[in-house]
């Protein structure tokens, strides 16, 4: 399992709060996703049916979405995995990435709500740390962007900088790309999410994985309390 550290200014600015990890190796031999697209077909479906019609509010005081949604609140920025959620539901979107791991990850973020990051292990310069932002950082972001994670923001980094930021997502430098071997997943859980929920959604992250990469190996698996 790929080592993390957790500075102690974490676990005063964000008691309570869990960090999932799940990693693997061996994905570069990515099968057949029919398995998985019957499973995000049936999550979209019950997505359809229990939320059409409901608003951005709304969906907001969802046991597993309230936290997270006063979190990003308090920074002034919505939960973007309401966003989605909300463009399936109501608006036609389905859950669509040409890389099957991608989709596999947003798949287990709109069944459970809850917020994960996914990086390709073997681009990060080791080691991991897990801090509190101080504002004078910056990260490429997915959206080709550079921005910087304000002060007080949740970040994962390496030796080369931040990887992750709870407030702006995972990084462009270690995204999971198709040509990715190794792989490792990040839930970031605020404190009243109920732990059975945490790990049920890293199972089933973990089963996804496997629809697509049958020969791949899952060689660690934590949950962590800051």
């Amino acid at each position: 399992m790929t080592s993390l550290s957790v500075r102690p200014e974490v676990g005063k600015a964000f008691a309570g709060w869990r960090l999932g990890l799940l990693e693997f190796e061996g994905l570069g031999h990515r099968g057949s996703s029919e398995a998985l697209d019957r499973e995000v077909g049936s999550i979209e479906e019950r997505i359809r049916a229990e939320y059409h019609g409901l608003g951005r509010r709304e969906l907001a005081t969802l046991a597993s979405a309230a936290p997270y949604a006063a979190h990003f609140g308090r920074a002034g920025k919505a939960y973007p995995v309401l966003l989605q959620l909300e463009a399936v539901a109501s608006k036609g979107r389905s859950i669509a990435f040409e890389d099957p791991l991608v989709r596999a990850l947003f798949a287990a973020e709109l069944e459970s709500l809850l917020l994960f990051a996914g990086h390709d292990s073997a681009t990060f310069a080791s080691p991991l740390s897990l801090e509190v932002a101080s504002g004078a950082h910056t990260m490429p972001t997915l959206g080709g962007a550079l921005k910087t994670p304000p002060p007080g923001d949740l970040v994962l980094r390496d030796r080369d900088g931040i990887v992750a930021s709870v407030l702006l997502g995972p990084d462009a430098r270690t995204a999971i790309g198709t040509a990715a071997n190794s792989a490792i997943f990040v839930a970031y859980v605020p404190p009243t999410i109920d732990t059975g929920a945490i790990r049920a959604a890293m199972g089933r992250l973990a089963t996804f994985v496997a629809m697509i990469c049958p020969d791949s190996k899952q060689v660690g698996e934590e949950l962590l309390e800051l």
